[in-house]
C-alpha cells in the first residue's frame, strides 16, 4: 500500500499514538470513524474535534465507507477476535506504524527513538523548533502540557515522531536525522533477547539518512554527553526547581535550565538540542527555549505539593522508575516516600521482576496495584503478590482500596507510578487530603 484513502478507519483509536494520527486526519479534513474498549478523555476530545467512534461490537454502526475508498489502522493491543478487527479483514487494515510510516513520506522527519525517554525528548524537540518558528508537524506519545495535546499541525516541511521500537514500528520509518535515547531491554516479548533488540535499533539506524545523535556510545552514532561530543552540558546543578546547566557545543557555551527533575531529562534535552542544530536553530534559541518548556502529563507529573506532594509518572520499566526516584530524591533529600506502583504486562513483569524488586524496595512504603495486562493474558506465577514477596511491607490492593491504602502510610510523597489507568485514581488519593 503507497497511499492513504479519503475515509480513515482506527480499530484502537484511544490509544496514544493511534489519537495523535486520528486528529491529523481530523484536522486534514478526512472523515474518521473508530472503535476502542472504553471512552476515556481522549476519545471524548476526538468526538468533539468530529470523529464518529463506537465503544461496541455492534458492526451496524459502521457508517458502510466502501474497501476502495477506506484506509484501516488498527492496533496490534485489539486481538484479532475482536469483531471489527474480523469485519475489516477485507480492507487490507495496516498498522500505525506503516500508516505514519506513510505520512512521513516526503518530510523532512526527525525521529527519536530508544525505550525510555522518547516522549520527553520529542516534546523538548516540538517545543524547540516551535519556539524556532519552524512551525513542525508532530506525532507525540503523551499530552504536551504546551500544546495540551499529543499531535500538532504545522505547515512546514518538519515532521517530529517517536520512532516506536515495540513490534519492530519504526523500521516503517526513513528520517532524516535521528536520535537513540537508551537501547535497555526491554519488550522481551517481541524480541526474545537483548541482542536481538539492539540489532533491531542497528536496523533502524542504518534507515536514517543523516546523523543519528546517542548517548549510549552506539556504534556509527555521533556522541552526546561527553566534552568534546557533538554536545554536552556542565556545570549541572539542581536549584530552585530545575537542572542549570551550560550548555557546550565545540564552539558555543551557553547557559541554560530545565524545568524537569533528573539527570536523564538533561540527557534527553542534550538530544532535542542536537536534531535541533541539526534543524538549523541556533543554540541562543534553545537556550532561551528550554527554560520555557513545560513537561508532559504523566511525566514527573506534580498534581499537589501540600499536604503532601503528589507526582505522577509513566514509568513502566526498573530503568524508568530508578530515574524517577532518583530525581525525587535529589530533589527531596532524606523525606519518606510512598510508591504506588501498578506493573504494566506479564511479560515485562516476569523478565525484570528482580529489577522491579531492587527499585520498589528503595521507598519507605511500597502499594501495588495488580497488573494492568494491556494486551496479553496472565502467565502462570507472575503477579504483584510475587512482586511484592521480597519487598519489606509492600502491600497488593485493589483500585477501590488504593486512596485509603496510601492515606496510611503517612508519607509526605506519594508517587502514582505505571503505563496502564493508575492515573484515573489520582483525584481520590488528592482527596484523602483535602
Amino acid at each position: 500500500m503507497n497511499a492513504l484513502k479519503e475515509h480513515i478507519v482506527f480499530i484502537g483509536i484511544g490509544g496514544i499514538g493511534m489519537s495523535a494520527i486520528a486528529r491529523h486526519f481530523l484536522h486534514s479534513g478526512l472523515p474518521v470513524f473508530g472503535y476502542d474498549k472504553t471512552p476515556t478523555p481522549l476519545t471524548k476530545e476526538l468526538e468533539e474535534e468530529g470523529a464518529i467512534i463506537t465503544y461496541t461490537e455492534d458492526l451496524s454502526i459502521y457508517p458502510g465507507w466502501p474497501a476502495t475508498q477506506t484506509t484501516v489502522i488498527y492496533t496490534p493491543a485489539i486481538p484479532a477476535t475482536n469483531a471489527w478487527m474480523q469485519f475489516f479483514q477485507p480492507f487490507n487494515p495496516i498498522k500505525r506504524a506503516a500508516a505514519l510510516g506513510l505520512l512521513a513520506q516526503g518530510k523532512r522527519t526527525l525521529a527519536v527513538a530508544g525505550t525510555h525517554g522518547k516522549t520527553s525528548t520529542s516534546a523538548m524537540l516540538v517545543h524547540l523548533l516551535t519556539e524556532a518558528g519552524l512551525d513542525p508537524t508532530a506525532f507525540i506519545g503523551g499530552i504536551m502540557k504546551g500544546e495540551g495535546t499529543n499531535y500538532r499541525l504545522g505547515e512546514s516541511p518538519w515532521l517530529i515522531v517517536e520512532a516506536d521500537e515495540f513490534d519492530r514500528s519504526f523500521l516503517h520509518l526513513h528520517p532524516e536525522a535521528a536520535a537513540i535515547t537508551t537501547t535497555d531491554a526491554d519488550h522481551l516479548d517481541i524480541y526474545g533477547n537483548a541482542d536481538t533488540l539492539l540489532n533491531t535499533f542497528i536496523e533502524f539506524q542504518n534507515q536514517v539518512d543523516g546523523p543519528v545523535f546517542s548517548p549510549s556510545g552506539l556504534q556509527g552514532t555521533m556522541s552526546t554527553g561527553t566534552p568534546g561530543d557533538a554536545i554536552w552540558a556542565s556545570s549541572v546543578e539542581a536549584k530552585e526547581g530545575a537542572f542549570h546547566f551550560i550548555l557546550n557545543t565545540p564552539s558555543q557555551q551557553l547557559p541554560t535550565a530545565l524545568y524537569m527533575p533528573g539527570h536523564h531529562n538533561v540527557s534527553n534535552a542534550l538530544l532535542a538540542a542536537a536534531l535541533a542544530i541539526h534543524a538549523g536553530v541556533p543554540l541562543k534559541v534553545i537556550a532561551t527555549a528550554l527554560q520555557t518548556f513545560r513537561g508532559i502529563k504523566r511525566r514527573f507529573e506534580f498534581h499537589a505539593t501540600a499536604p503532601v506532594v503528589i507526582i505522577e509518572d509513566y514509568a513502566h520499566h526498573p530503568t524508568e522508575i530508578k530515574a524517577l526516584l532518583d530525581g525525587v530524591e535529589e530533589l527531596y533529600p532524606n523525606t519518606d516516600i510512598c510508591i504506588c506502583f501498578q506493573p504494566h504486562l506479564y511479560s515485562r513483569t516476569r523478565d525484570f521482576m528482580e529489577g522491579f524488586k531492587e527499585q520498589l524496595a528503595r521507598t519507605k512504603a511500597t502499594v501495588l496495584l495488580p497488573i494492568y495486562p494491556a494486551r496479553e493474558l496472565p502467565i502462570e506465577g507472575i503477579s504483584s503478590t510475587a512482586l511484592a514477596s521480597d519487598i519489606p511491607g509492600a502491600i497488593v490492593v485493589e483500585k477501590e482500596g488504593l486512596a485509603t491504602a496510601v492515606a496510611a502510610t503517612s508519607c509526605p510523597i506519594i508517587l502514582v507510578v505505571g503505563a496502564g489507568d493508575i492515573g484515573d485514581f489520582v483525584p481520590q488519593i488528592k482527596a484523602q487530603f483535602a
